[in-house]
């Protein structure tokens, strides 16, 4: 952005971007490539697979994607096509909801509500909504999404389509703020169906006499804290929403999980099952903060909050550089080339515009990140750097599903949550944010 727009108040200056971005999301569509499309190639599934067994060649397979992925990402024009991908439809839905409600902001250069967009951010909503129905994957108790590429981790070969916990609860807040914000019932009957999934399909695995942990994906048994907290955000909002208190009893053991096993100092492991999964990162502890503020409004719990407030400044002692940029590791891995992950500031913009209330210094950060986003971070053509590595080198081949739709969305909740005064607002079905 030029120095005019920088001296802008900061919701002007993101509704600028917001402009900027949509005028590209229009040009080039909703398909797009992926971070983890080369590793679903063939060869990308053998190389992983040997470096998952610590096998000798792994390390040496791997490396020629690495270099690619840092070096020259376009090169994956070669072997692989552009896909939809649930995670970025649903959240892309989720931003033009959020600018819908937002006719309460006026902007000196734009009006969010109707003057940037054509067509207006409902229609988009709505036609997106149409697309995630036709892309849910069938054979199980309710609508659900997954990845559409092959996924090789240390549990296994997990194939596409495989649906997932961390995509599927964002079509939950989709279908459910579309219902809020329209009225139209078949909306609500697809929220219900995914809570069904959400129950019925995934598994518990006993942790405690009181607790369990919600796995990633009907074919695992994991224990990824921010796994149980997507599950137990969606069933204790479907408990309410549907009066199934099967669903709250369920939530209650994920919740009691991601509670007994916080650490002393507030932090969260990112998995307890598996040696390599023992790490601390930036996203996934916010993944675990954003759904347990959610959660607690239903939960009303004390031990939720201080849960919540101990999490928070460990996230914000240990996950921040001390010029208060968002490090992508609590211990950063020898071997790190990646100085910002533009990731890391969607979700610490969005996570502040969700504890705003609680913990006010989270919602100054986030218009702080927002402020230095919008202003170096977006490029001349609309949308934003994915990463910038070691050296100042950055990565502008552009994947709407790390990280263009979660910027996009964080911005327009932070559009949302600045226009609003006096009471808490309610944006996409009092599940947006």
């Amino acid at each position: 952005m030029d120095e005019v727009s920088i001296s802008l108040p900061l919701s002007d200056q993101i509704s600028t971007a917001i402009h900027s971005f949509t005028a590209w999301l229009d040009r080039i569509g909703y398909d797009s490539y992926d971070p983890y499309d080369l590793w679903g190639t063939r060869y990308g599934l053998f190389a992983r697979r040997l470096y998952y067994a610590k096998n000798p060649f792994g390390l040496p397979l791997i490396a020629p994607i690495l270099a690619a992925e840092t070096m020259l990402p376009s090169v994956r024009k070669l072997f692989v096509r552009k896909q939809r991908f649930a995670t970025a439809d649903a959240q892309l839905l989720l931003a033009f909801l959020n600018l819908h409600q937002s006719v309460n902001v006026r902007c000196s250069k734009f009006d969010v509500q109707s003057s940037m967009f054509t067509p207006p951010p409902l229609q988009r909503a709505i036609a997106l909504a149409d697309d995630l129905l036709a892309t849910s994957i069938p054979g199980y108790s309710g609508h659900c999404w997954g990845y559409p590429f092959d996924w090789q981790n240390n549990h296994g070969l997990w194939k596409r389509n495989t649906p997932f916990i961390t995509a599927t609860p964002y079509c939950f807040e989709a279908f459910l703020g579309l219902f809020d914000t329209t009225g139209d019932a078949s909306y609500f009957e697809v929220a219900k169906s995914i809570a069904r999934f959400v129950h019925d399909d995934l598994h518990d695995t006993p942790t405690s006499a009181v607790a369990a942990a919600g796995s990633y994906s009907p074919i695992d048994r994991s224990e990824v804290i921010n796994a149980s907290a997507y599950r137990g955000m969606v069933l204790f909002e479907a408990a309410e929403r549907f009066v199934e208190p099967k669903y709250r009893a369920t939530a209650e053991k994920n919740l009691n999980f991601i509670i007994q096993n916080q650490h002393e100092d507030g932090a969260w492991l990112y998995a307890l099952d598996h040696p390599s999964e023992r790490f601390i990162d930036h996203f996934h502890t916010c993944f675990v903060l954003k759904n347990l503020a959610k959660l607690n409004r239903h939960a009303n719990s004390a031990a939720v909050a201080s849960a919540i407030e101990k999490g928070y400044a460990y996230y914000r002692r240990e996950l921040f550089a001390a010029d208060g940029m968002p490090k992508s590791f609590a211990i950063q891995p020898r071997t790190q080339l990646v100085k910002l992950d533009l990731y890391n500031f969607a979700e610490a913009i969005t996570l502040g515009t969700i504890l705003r209330h609680q913990i006010p210094t989270a919602f100054d950060d986030a218009q702080r990140l927002a402020s230095l986003l919008v202003s170096k971070y977006q490029l001349p053509t609309g949308y934003f750097v994915s990463r910038v590595f070691i050296g100042g080198a950055r990565h502008t081949f552009p994947f709407l599903r790390w990280p263009q739709a979660q910027l996009f969305y964080a911005l327009t909740n932070l559009l949302h949550a600045l226009g609003t005064t006096g009471a808490p607002p309610v944006p996409a079905g009092a599940l947006a944010h």
